[in-house]
């Protein structure tokens, strides 16, 4: 345990600070890429940026499979069409759209696999 908190805790935080240095990364490479002059050395600095995407892609993932609260916040905003910022009206039920509830539920009977759905 870090500082007396628990192992998820601890897990959290790593994951945290290991997303701000992989975006920090990103950052970083961006800038260069964008100011170099030679084409290789461009090519390769994007070809790293990207690879630093990766990376924080992934710590997004664990964070989604391992903390709940995260994972239903991706869920809501992840791949939806529109305004981003109009989104939060749409999940908390504003503007005539399905609750959050009701849209998880769609989304659930969407997904899964049933004996109907095997069938097709």
């Amino acid at each position: 345990m870090l500082n007396g908190v628990s192992k998820k805790a601890t897990d959290l935080d790593f994951a945290i600070q290991s997303l701000k240095e992989e975006l920090q990364a990103v950052d970083d490479y961006n800038q260069r890429a964008e100011m170099a002059e030679d084409p290789e050395l461009k090519e390769i600095l994007i070809h790293n940026r990207n690879e630093e995407m990766e990376h924080a892609v992934m710590v997004i993932e664990w964070m989604r499979r391992n903390e709940f609260e995260f994972g239903k916040e991706l869920e809501d905003y992840i791949f939806r069409q529109g305004k981003i910022v109009g989104i939060e009206a749409q999940v908390m039920g504003r503007d005539g759209a399905p609750s959050k509830g009701e849209e998880s539920k769609e989304l659930n009977k969407s997904r899964s696999l049933n004996i109907g759905s095997l069938k097709k």
